[in-house]
């Protein structure tokens, strides 16, 4: 089969600037997409555009779109670099012209490249029709499907062909699907359908589903019928721009929030597991100090735990954020082209926005719904556990002070009763030749007499000072 003037159009997506991204320290020569639209160039017509050396990363920005492009390059208003060359078809040179187009758009680099089969030849004669196949040459070893780099954020690709009669209506799907092999000759390469419909007027293929989100990869086939469509996408090609832009940041943003799904759900499986490894209670609810030990050293892990899930939580709420946020850009987006072409469908774009962006939030939603369940389980776990360790240390600390009481007391006692008997000896030492206790036959020896007092007295004011300390308790 046949199709006129084919065109592959490429809106591709890179973060310059985020949390650990430092843009003003970027070098341009360094950023993926610019050294993406040189090899594409390169590869397909066998041509240096050396973009890098043509734009200014650092142009201050007026507006959320920014033309890269140097002054110096800029030609009758013209933001996009010119492209032109050929490529051989069917024993034929033909003639490819195209353009690349570089933007910073908010908090990311943009850009904008096309190739294409021009509908008029320099002398203004319409060129001819062409075979399917010849899409393969637009995209040779798939150079326009970008590498998925650290601040990759996404891309679109957009192939447009005029159909050649009224015959191909009977045929569109099969069109379709032959410019889609064609553009990827490698089934493993090739995205599935996820729709069709009608975009002004003219048929239009959606590929890429997103149940395969880690090899997801948005490819748009429009066959026009007319001149209607093509007119129209000339008009808004910016605003179908900034509409993949935002399109892509909520995409990308529901496949990271994907990844921390899995980290999160890996925490709270550690969190149950810490919980279920807490020192268990012995028989009469009694906890040995090596329970106690344990729970401390629990006291000091779950807290970290807690830290590391709470930022987990606000990874994903940041994710849910996003993609509301984007969501609203898009749809004002599509009032913008709205305002542009008047009485327009756009119900084939608006399904993004009304069917699949809810779904992601609401994904996102259930899953915080969910997850959340193991803040509260960390909060009641730390507060269970420190006020077994609080109950325990108190009453140790009770036993300890009334161990440490009843021993003061008795230091008390034998220290008044020694004290008593000392003194008590030192005086009957003195009269020690004058003994109380008389036997029948003699008298005791000074140092029995010294002994026996000492003892008594010991005994006796040990004893008063005992009964003192029991009526302080």
């Amino acid at each position: 089969m046949k199709i006129y003037a084919p065109n592959i159009h490429l809106f591709a997506f890179q973060l310059y600037k985020g949390a650990n991204v430092d843009s003003t320290s970027v070098q341009a020569e360094k950023i993926q997409l610019w050294q993406s639209a040189d090899t594409i160039v390169s590869t397909t017509l066998d041509q240096d555009l050396h973009l890098n050396q043509r734009i200014d990363i650092h142009k201050e920005p007026h507006s959320p779109r920014v033309d890269l492009l140097k002054d110096s390059e800029v030609k009758d208003d013209n933001y996009a670099v010119d492209v032109e060359g050929k490529i051989s078809f069917d024993t034929q040179q033909v003639i490819i012209k195209g353009f690349a187009q570089p933007l910073r758009l908010y908090d990311s680099y943009a850009l904008y490249l096309n190739l294409r089969r021009p509908e008029k030849e320099d002398d203004g004669t319409p060129t001819e029709d062409v075979d399917i196949a010849f899409l393969s040459k637009l995209n040779p070893n798939n150079c326009f499907t970008l590498e998925k780099k650290e601040l990759f954020l996404g891309q679109t690709l957009l192939i447009t062909a005029w159909l050649t009669g009224a015959k191909d209506e009977k045929s569109i799907s099969q069109i379709a699907q032959e410019c889609l092999e064609a553009i990827f000759p490698n089934p493993s390469q090739r995205p599935p359908l996820s729709r069709q419909g009608e975009l002004f007027g003219s048929p239009i293929f959606e590929y890429g589903l997103f149940s395969q989100l880690a090899n997801y990869q948005h490819v748009l086939i429009w066959l026009f019928r007319d001149h209607k469509a093509d007119e129209n996408l000339s008009l808004c090609y910016q605003e179908l721009l900034d509409l993949f832009f935002f399109r892509t940041k909520v995409v990308k943003s529901y496949q990271d929030s994907r990844r921390i799904y899995h980290d999160v759900a890996s925490a709270y499986k550690e969190i149950e597991n810490a919980i279920d490894n807490l020192p268990k209670k012995g028989k009469n609810d009694e906890v040995t100090t090596d329970d106690l030990k344990d729970l401390k050293n629990h006291l000091k892990e779950l807290p970290q735990l807690a830290l590391k899930y709470t930022r987990l939580l606000r990874n994903l709420e940041d994710y849910q954020n996003t993609i509301v946020i984007n969501e609203s850009n898009y749809s004002e987006n599509l009032q913008q082209i709205s305002g542009i072409i008047k009485n327009a469908d756009l119900l084939f774009l608006k399904t993004f926005s009304q069917d699949n962006s809810p779904l992601f939030q609401k994904q996102i939603q259930a899953d915080l719904g969910y997850f959340r369940h193991g803040s509260s389980l960390l909060e009641q776990a730390i507060a269970s556990i420190r006020g077994i360790v609080e109950i325990e240390q108190a009453e140790r600390d009770i036993q300890q002070a009334e161990r440490d009481r009843s021993l003061e007391n008795t230091i008390q006692v034998v220290g008044v009763g020694l004290g008593a008997g000392a003194i008590v000896s030192g005086v009957v030492t003195q009269h020690i030749d004058k003994p109380i206790i008389i036997s029948l036959n003699k008298p005791l020896h000074p140092i029995v007499t010294c002994l026996l007092w000492s003892v008594a007295a010991t005994l006796f004011f040990g004893a008063l000072a005992w009964l003192w300390t029991q009526r302080k308790k």
